[in-house]
């Protein structure tokens, strides 16, 4: 299970970054779908934090509960969009994404071994 969870996450959040490139690139079509790949990615995280948290992995799963939550809060707090320049939430939002594709690695690496 925690296989398929992790290819999940490393699949939509590849996707997530390259539709969020797109995005912002002036595709303004492209919001909604980037928001649905988000959230499968915020929830698989998720999903893989409260797993670690019955494996005792108290702070690995903390962390991803809260990188699982906060990712789609601050995606959220970008609009309405504007595509003038790269505002400080965007690098956030992005930098949130990164942390939590490679906390799924980390909790992937718990939960099989």
């Amino acid at each position: 299970m925690a296989k398929l969870l992790v290819m999940v996450v490393r699949i939509a959040g590849l996707a997530a970054i390259v539709v969020g490139a797109l995005l912002w690139s002036g595709r303004p079509a492209l919001l909604g779908p980037h928001i649905g790949i988000g959230f499968a990615v915020a929830i698989v995280v998720f999903i893989m934090a409260v797993m670690a948290l019955m494996r005792k992995a108290i702070g690995v799963g903390v962390a991803g509960i809260v990188l699982a939550c906060l990712l789609p809060v601050v995606g959220f707090m970008q609009l309405p969009l504007t595509f003038h320049g790269l505002s400080l939430v965007q690098v956030v939002h992005v930098m949130i994404g990164l942390v939590a594709i490679g906390l799924a690695e980390r909790l992937y690496s718990g939960l099989h071994s």
